[in-house]
């Protein structure tokens, strides 16, 4: 029964590719009125742009990179937690990403899109609802498996070493950063659904 009526993180994702297509049409427009400006966020303007920004990317890798991670990882939390709330989960890890990046950038007018401050959210919650199922993760071109929490345990010392560094200044690590905070908080929240976790 609950398989019939999953479906969001699929619909998230063709939602990403569509809006990617159009995007493509006139990119400067989509970015400049959709993407998140953080100086006009703490100004009280083009507060939209919190939710809209997750939906735009700045190329084709930006965008298969990140909906291939959410493919690997929403599934099962969306399974866990019950469709309506995924999507609320990802909508909100998105924007709480959003606000975190605005405000410690806060004089900004370089605009900020994608997807990764939401998918940090779900990759916060894969490792709280499953800490010990195995992940592939790759260190060059060598594949080693680890549990998940462990994995993404790895991942934000990662990025909060980007951040307090100042490396790879084009990467918003603040907003996965955000996202991942968000993401503790809301899978503690949300909680799985007890029957449905002893079937996965």
């Amino acid at each position: 029964m609950a398989s019939k009526i999953l479906g969001i993180t699929y619909l998230l994702i063709t939602t990403n590719l569509f809006i990617y297509f159009l995007e493509l049409q006139n990119p400067d427009y989509y970015i400049w009125n959709f993407g998140l400006i953080p100086a006009l966020v703490v100004q009280g303007e083009y507060l939209h742009t919190l939710l809209t920004s997750m939906f735009l990317h700045g190329d084709i890798l930006h965008l298969l990179l990140n909906m291939l991670v959410f493919l690997f990882v929403g599934y099962d939390c969306e399974r866990a937690i019950g469709s309506s709330r995924f999507l609320a989960f990802y909508l909100l890890s998105g924007i709480v990403a959003g606000l975190f990046h605005a405000f410690l950038d806060s004089a900004s007018y370089t605009p900020t899109i994608g997807a990764s401050g939401a998918i940090f959210g779900i990759l916060a919650a894969y490792a709280t609802l499953f800490p010990f199922r195995r992940v592939i993760a790759f260190f060059g071109f060598i594949p080693i498996p680890l549990p998940a929490i462990i994995f993404v345990f790895l991942l934000i010392v990662m990025e909060t070493a980007y951040f307090v560094s100042g490396g790879l200044p084009y990467v918003a690590h603040s907003a996965h950063l955000g996202g991942f905070i968000s993401g503790v908080f809301l899978a503690l929240l949300f909680g799985p659904k007890k029957s449905v976790m002893e079937e996965l």
